[in-house]
């Protein structure tokens, strides 16, 4: 599949009066979770975000409202270096699990504060002082595949995925405006 094909598929436009985008990640947590041995394809990335937009939500854990910092992509590489028998693909699902749960604590704290703010399209930080441009499931991964599509010198060439593409996708959509 295509970059621009992907770009195309990914059309969640409905969600924004469906589903928040709390409620989203949490689902697409659970289902991350669910899938994690699978090695993900494009094909499957769909299925897994068209899934989170009707699936079972994952339960918020308050542990999470400790994160304060989004996972750096180097970090994904600092770790598999320090364990033994660590794959990327292993570390990529870390990754991606992490910015979920990074992202599900910032939008729970900004809730009843800066989300209400009606301006927040043009960006808002949270209270830990990270930014944020895009705030329901159809922005973010729209948001975040345009700033794949941007930086891809040919938008027909073949998208190859890993669990680190939907972590570093949602990242991308948190702050591409």
């Amino acid at each position: 599949m295509t970059y621009n094909k992907f770009y195309h598929s990914i059309d969640l436009r409905h969600l924004s009066e469906n589903r928040d985008l709390e409620t989203y990640l949490l689902a697409l947590l659970k289902l991350v979770e669910q899938k994690r041995e699978q090695t993900l394809t494009a094909d499957l990335l769909l299925q897994i975000l068209h899934d989170a937009c009707i699936s079972e939500p994952q339960k918020f854990d308050n542990n999470w409202l400790k994160i304060v910092t989004s996972p750096d992509d180097d970090e994904v590489y600092k770790k598999m270096n320090n364990k033994a028998n660590s794959s990327l693909e292993d570390t990529g699902i870390d990754y991606t699990i992490a910015i979920l749960q990074f992202q599900i604590a910032e939008l729970h704290k900004m809730k009843g504060k800066q989300l209400n703010d009606e301006g927040r399209s043009f960006g808002i930080d949270s209270e830990t002082g990270n930014r944020w441009y895009n705030f329901d499931p159809y922005s973010i991964l729209e948001c975040g595949m345009r700033c794949y599509l941007d930086y891809c010198e040919d938008d027909e060439q073949e998208f190859e995925v890993s669990w680190q593409t939907l972590g570093s996708l949602l990242e991308m959509g948190r702050i591409y405006e």
